[in-house]
């Protein structure tokens, strides 16, 4: 890349437009690197190298370019993956503004906000920790809401930060369920996939679980991804990662057995399980606790 158009880049997160390029190469040059790949478009009129990875701050960067805009402020989505607690991949990036996009890659959201829920990470504008969590909370699924809560309060939100947030939101779509969800948001929750399998168990109406329990057994402590301990019954994330290579097996199989011989029994759930067959897990867990709560009344 020549250096006038280098130096462009560098300063704007590794973007570029169509008039910057035109400064140092011909618009046939500028077509030859795009047919052979070796620039890539971003927005309209903004581009890449294939080599650069589209974050968050380039895309957003890309977004301002495109618009024509002074600033631009990362939203939704998109502040969550700069502020650290995006939970779900997402095609789309998102940004405040007064004018609907019509590619399906950026989503202009028309919200209103105020200088207090604005912050700036990278050099990036962003709505704040606090808005980004509650604007999720009340438009995403339960599920993912509540990961993303999860997610944040592990970064440090707090619950009344939460709240007090939640009372700028007055009249938009979901406060409901953000409001309810705030009040189960737990920041021992260690994957957005225990979120959702804990949200699950309650949704079922069983008694409300306890993230990242730790059990102590003569081999040492274990820790379960979500537990009862009244009824010594815990659930695990049976999540592909953790439970698959050459030793995962025999770790699992002893850690079980100490388990076990503890007086715990444990129950597995699959991500098929979780988002769609919640009640393979649920109605066993329900059986056994009422089977505990039946056993210890006879005692």
């Amino acid at each position: 890349m020549r250096a006038q158009l280098e130096g462009l880049r560098d300063k704007q997160f590794g973007v570029f437009t169509t008039g910057q390029a035109l400064i140092e190469y011909t618009r046939a040059e500028l077509r030859a690197r795009l047919h052979r790949g070796e620039w890539v478009p971003v927005f309209h009129g903004v581009y890449r190298e294939t080599t650069t990875q589209p974050g968050p701050e380039l895309r957003v960067e890309a977004a301002r370019l495109s618009m024509g805009l002074p600033v631009l402020i990362a939203a939704y989505d998109t502040a969550a993956e700069l502020h650290g607690f995006s939970v779900a991949d997402r095609n789309a990036t998102h940004v405040l503004g007064v004018q609907l996009s019509r590619s399906k890659h950026l989503v202009v959201h028309l919200d209103r906000h105020d200088p207090a829920q604005v912050a700036t990470i990278n050099g990036i504008s962003t709505t704040t920790a606090a808005r980004t969590a509650i604007d999720l909370a009340r438009t995403l699924n339960r599920m993912d809401a509540l990961a993303t809560l999860d997610a944040a309060s592990r970064r440090g939100l707090s619950p009344d930060e939460l709240r007090e947030e939640l009372t700028r939101h007055h009249r938009r779509r979901g406060l409901r369920q953000a409001a309810e969800l705030i009040q189960l948001a737990d920041c021992r929750a260690e994957s957005p996939m225990e979120s959702r399998t804990r949200l699950r168990c309650i949704d079922a109406g069983l008694p409300h679980p306890q993230p990242q329990l730790e059990v102590s057994t003569p081999d040492g402590p274990r820790r379960l991804d979500l537990g009862w301990p009244q009824h010594r019954i815990g659930l695990e994330y049976d999540s592909i990662a953790w439970h698959s290579g050459l030793h995962a097996a025999a770790r699992d199989n002893a850690r079980h057995n100490h388990l076990t011989t503890e007086g715990w029994t444990i129950f597995y759930a699959t991500a098929l399980d979780v988002l769609h067959q919640p009640e393979l897990f649920t109605d066993p867990i329900r059986r056994a606790i009422d089977h505990h709560r039946v056993e210890s009344k006879g005692r």
